[in-house]
């Protein structure tokens, strides 16, 4: 799998190879974070021989060395097979220059080189926090977001699993990008939310302006407009992003404005941890206009209650609306 993950981020890629990596991402959530550091250790290693002058094979020799004796964690480094014609090729590229030395830097904590993977993560409560360049980021529940200890090379580059909300530090000579799943985010100073959620990555630009790229599309958005793409799919959907609701987490508000039921109910599920349900499918698409601002969720379901006239019932762990 390393080989065609090499393959992929190359664009070497054959139409069935591509289909095997996109059906191995979708298969397992561990997948696309093992797929996000993969990319982000490959970039970085890509900027650092272009700048770094090291004998390649001491280096090689000291990270194959590393990997037998188990010096650090298997899931955050990938073995590599230097039998393989694709690592010879790498290796003629100079890219695999790149690997080693940046490994070899990595577990010897060399002063001015990079030297560590930081990893901000949010489990039962979302987090604040702010990045190597002043750039703020506010992580939703179950997420998290990885970078190095220093933005080297032209690029701020990240990896992002889950939600999150950033506030970039602006910088034109070196562009703030995010991966997450199939998608590339390119910015220089905005306020934009992207959300990773299963097989879905959906991005909402608040302020300025933000480019979102698949393999074969590229879209600009501008604020108060999102961009919607799944896993395996290569389209992007750009759209007017017509309710406040991805906002919940931070704002504390559930804000809507006409807005679908089915919405609101999708973000209560995730804020308050339960499993709210339509056993009359005909409410889902019934039009709310209300703002909950940090209320309790007994409260928030005998306003829809009331609202709608229906009845709310908890039942087998459940909430069911009827």
């Amino acid at each position: 799998m390393d080989d065609l993950l090499v393959k992929h981020l190359t664009g070497e890629a054959t139409e069935a190879e591509m289909r095997q990596v996109e059906q191995w991402l979708a298969n397992d959530e561990a997948n696309r974070h093992y797929f996000e550091h993969f990319r982000l250790i490959w970039e970085e290693s890509v900027q650092l021989a272009n700048t770094t002058h090291i004998d390649s094979a001491v280096a090689w020799d000291r990270f194959q060395n590393r990997v037998q004796q188990g010096s650090f964690p298997k899931e955050k480094a990938p073995v590599w097979s230097m039998n393989s014609s694709l690592m010879r090729a790498a290796v003629i590229t100079g890219l695999i220059v790149g690997i080693a030395a940046l490994t070899y830097f990595l577990f010897h904590n060399n002063p001015g080189h990079i030297v560590a993977m930081n990893t901000i993560q949010a489990t039962n409560d979302v987090k604040a926090d702010s990045l190597p360049d002043g750039s703020e980021v506010t992580l939703n529940k179950h997420s998290q977001v990885s970078f190095p200890e220093k933005f080297t090379g032209d690029k701020r580059v990240l990896q992002l699993n889950g939600e999150a909300f950033f506030h970039v530090t602006p910088n034109k000579k070196k562009p703030f990008e995010i991966h997450t799943n199939n998608v590339t985010i390119t910015v220089v100073g905005t306020s934009f939310n992207v959300r990773s959620r299963g097989d879905t990555t959906e991005v909402i630009v608040e302020t300025g302006i933000v480019e979102v790229a698949t393999e074969k599309q590229t879209v600009v958005l501008k604020a108060g407009q999102r961009a919607i793409t799944g896993i395996t799919e290569s389209i992007l959907q750009k759209q007017t992003s017509s309710d406040q609701l991805y906002n919940y987490y931070r704002s504390k508000k559930f804000t809507c404005d006409g807005t679908p039921l089915w919405k609101l109910v999708e973000k209560l599920n995730e804020a308050y941890d339960v499993q709210i349900v339509f056993e009359n499918e005909a409410l889902r698409n019934k039009p709310l206009t209300t703002t909950f601002d940090n209320e309790p969720l007994d409260n928030i379901l005998n306003i829809i209650k009331l609202s709608f006239n229906i009845s709310v019932v908890k039942e087998k762990g459940k909430i069911i609306l009827r």
